[in-house]
Order: structure tokens, then C-alpha cells, then sequence
């Protein structure tokens, strides 16, 4: 009879350690700032990307960058293998990949602290002051990158505990400043937005498949599963920095030709206008449909069910099976964008009309994002609770 290995315990142990080390450490200030010039910051768009990707929306901390450098490096690795042929990723070893992955988190960490080290408020402003900062930003990037490996080794849920905990500490402390009146709307809003997220994320399209080496009474229970939100909130996550390819495309441009068009692109392309809200905007929409053509790959997904012979029911193999899955994988992440493009959108309106305070104009984003972030942990506790509950009934 199998013993018991308390995987799930000693797994949610390890995170809860790991939370109280970055807790603790991720309140360290850098040095020679100015810290009153970064107090009341408002939980606007900018803020909640940032609580995404680096987990503080304040830029005056060692751990400012958070696990922003890594998650990007992971991020354009995953996409240079996705686009390479089944025999170029089967000769690929994890540790190449992983090689890859700290190389470009450290090229990523360098320019991301440069850029963060020039555009912060200093107490006395000179060179050393900056190149102290950039050695303080890089090295709170690395224990950042170090507590998160260690999690996804030996914790659950990666990168989400640690997310999790900064949202949690920053919107604990907007709504303890916020009158009840001020967050009527927005939690109405977040309120509908949780409960259609933990759906999406908790539910999945189940594709019928027929299994040539299953001959059983079971048989017709097997099934290719795809989520209802296929790539979660990756494209949210990359928001800021895929919106920054535009902007600073534009900006050389205008650098060297001035045009009617170029300067009104220049002026209105930012998230302060209503144009660059609407850009912005199908720019998530159309990278989350690209994301999921990207990893819920339906070429690979249709070669493998080729390879081994199995097929999905009343679909001929090879390019109608290909067609089949990519249509659902295109309904699906249309589904999926639109609603977290329309709470962004909803969001963004309610700002800029004034309508809702704008330091709780984007709770509803931030919700959602949370309650997916959870619910990721979540399904993982269950798998480890599965695995550890198997019993051999041989």
C-alpha cells in the first residue's frame, strides 16, 4: 500500500515560506531616493500592469523590477521555440533553454534597471547615485528570479503566490483610503468580473477523441481538454511592454520626419488619450488570439494525434483535424480576449469620463486578474492532492 507523502502540505509550506522571505525582503528602499515624492500613488492602468509583471506598482524599492526581467526572458524563449519544427525543440535540452532564459533575464534586468534608475527622484542626483541604484535593482531582480525558481520547484504556483501577495498588500490598502461611495461601481463591476473569470478558468472544451489502443467501456470518455481561456492573462501581463513597440517606433520616426500624422501619433499615442486607450485595446485583443494560435499550437496538436493514430470523432485526420482545433482554439481566445478586453475597455471609459474616482477605476482589472492568478493555484493544489491520494490496486 503506498505511504502518504504529504506533497500538498509540504508544497503550500515551501510557498508560505517563500511569500514571507519576499515579503519581507520586497520593502527595501533603494538608495539616495526621494520616498515622499512616491507616496498616494493611484492604482491607475500603468499600476496594475506593473503589480502583474514586477508585483509593486512603485518604482522605489531593491525589488522594484520583481520577476518582470525572468517572466520576459521565459516569454520570448517559449516563443522562439514554438516557432521552431518538432525536431528542432526534440533536440533542445532544458538546460539550453534554461541557459537561454538567464542570459536574456539578465540582458532584460540591466536595461530595464538603467531605464528605472534614470527616471527615478533622487535626494542628490550623480552618477554614483544612479550606478548604486542599478546594482540594487539587478540584484533585488535576481533574489526575485531565485525565490520564484525555488517555488516552482518546490512551492505551488510559480510566479502567482508572489503576485498575488503585492496585489492583495496594495489593494487592502486603496480600499481602507477609499469612501464606501467611491467603490460601489467598481466592485459591482469586479464582483460580475471574478465570478465570469473563475468560469473561464475552471471550466474547459472538451474535444471527443477516439483512442486506437483503448478497447474498454471508458474508451469514449477520452477527450483533447482546452481551456476556456487558453493563455490566461498573458497578454495582460506583456500589456505595457508590447504597447511600448509602437510608442517607441513612433518616436524615432518623429525623431527624424514630422508629419501631420507622425505628431498626431506622437501626442495621442499614450493610455492618457482616448486613442491610445482604443489602440491599446486591440492590441490585447488580437496578441491574445495570437498567443493562443502560439501555445495551444493546433499543428503539433494534430501531428501528434496523427503520429500515435488516434483522431477526433467524425473529423478525418491531418488538415481537417488541424482546421477543427485551430477554429476552436480561434473561438475560444476571441471569447476570452473580448471579455477581458471589455472589462479593460469598461474600465478605461469609466476613467476617463470621471464617472469613478480614477485611483479605483481599474479594481475590476485587478480582481480579475487576482481571481485567475488563485484559481491557477489552485487547480495545481488538486493535481499534487490527486497525485498524493493514488492508491495502486496492484
Amino acid at each position: 500500500m503506498k505511504e502518504k507523502t504529504h506533497l500538498v502540505r509540504n508544497r503550500c509550506l515551501f510557498s508560505i515560506i517563500i511569500i514571507l522571505i519576499y515579503f519581507v525582503c520586497h520593502r527595501i528602499p533603494l538608495n539616495g531616493i526621494d520616498m515622499s515624492a512616491y507616496d498616494n500613488l493611484s492604482l491607475d492602468l500603468g499600476a496594475v500592469l506593473s503589480l502583474a509583471v514586477n508585483g509593486s506598482n512603485k518604482q522605489c524599492y531593491v525589488m522594484s523590477l520583481g520577476i518582470s526581467p525572468y517572466i520576459t526572458a521565459s516569454l520570448i524563449v517559449m516563443i522562439l521555440f514554438a516557432v521552431r519544427s518538432k525536431e528542432a525543440k526534440a533536440r533542445t535540452s532544458p538546460k539550453a533553454m534554461n541557459y537561454w532564459i538567464t542570459s536574456i533575464t539578465f540582458i532584460v534586468a540591466l536595461v530595464q534597471s538603467i531605464f528605472y534608475a534614470l527616471d527615478l527622484k533622487y535626494i542628490n542626483r550623480d552618477l554614483m547615485s544612479i550606478l548604486v541604484v542599478i546594482f540594487e535593482l539587478m540584484a533585488g531582480a535576481s533574489i526575485a528570479q531565485y525565490l520564484l525558481m525555488k517555488n516552482q520547484k518546490y512551492g505551488v504556483g510559480g510566479f502567482a503566490p508572489i503576485i498575488i501577495v503585492n496585489m492583495t498588500e496594495t489593494l487592502v490598502g486603496l480600499l481602507m483610503k477609499s469612501s464606501l461611495d467611491a467603490l460601489m461601481i467598481p466592485l459591482a463591476i469586479s464582483f460580475v468580473m471574478v465570478i465570469i473569470m473563475i468560469f473561464m478558468e475552471m471550466h474547459e472544451k472538451r474535444v471527443p477523441v477516439q483512442r486506437v489502443s483503448v478497447h474498454n467501456v471508458h474508451a469514449e470518455k477520452n477527450y483533447m481538454a482546452i481551456k476556456y481561456n487558453p493563455v490566461g492573462f498573458m497578454a495582460l501581463m506583456f500589456g505595457s511592454a508590447i504597447f511600448m513597440i509602437p510608442q517607441l517606433i513612433v518616436a524615432l520616426v518623429h525623431h527624424y520626419h514630422k508629419s501631420e500624422i507622425i505628431n498626431f501619433l506622437y501626442k495621442n499615442l499614450n493610455m492618457s488619450t482616448l486613442f491610445g486607450m482604443r489602440v491599446y485595446v486591440v492590441m490585447m485583443f488580437v496578441f491574445t488570439i495570437l498567443l493562443s494560435l502560439l501555445f495551444v499550437n493546433p499543428k503539433d496538436l494534430s501531428d501528434n494525434l496523427l503520429q500515435v493514430g488516434d483522431c477526433i470523432e467524425n473529423v478525418p485526420a491531418g488538415k481537417p483535424t488541424r482546421r477543427y482545433i485551430r477554429k476552436w482554439v480561434l473561438i475560444l481566445s476571441c471569447i476570452s480576449g473580448g471579455i477581458m478586453c471589455g472589462c479593460l475597455s469598461l474600465c478605461l471609459y469609466l476613467q476617463y469620463k470621471g464617472i469613478v474616482d480614477a485611483t479605483v477605476a481599474m479594481l475590476p482589472t485587478t480582481f480579475m486578474m487576482l481571481s485567475g492568478f488563485i484559481c491557477s493555484i489552485y487547480l495545481e493544489i488538486r493535481a499534487y492532492r490527486d497525485f498524493d491520494s493514488y492508491k495502486p490496486f496492484i
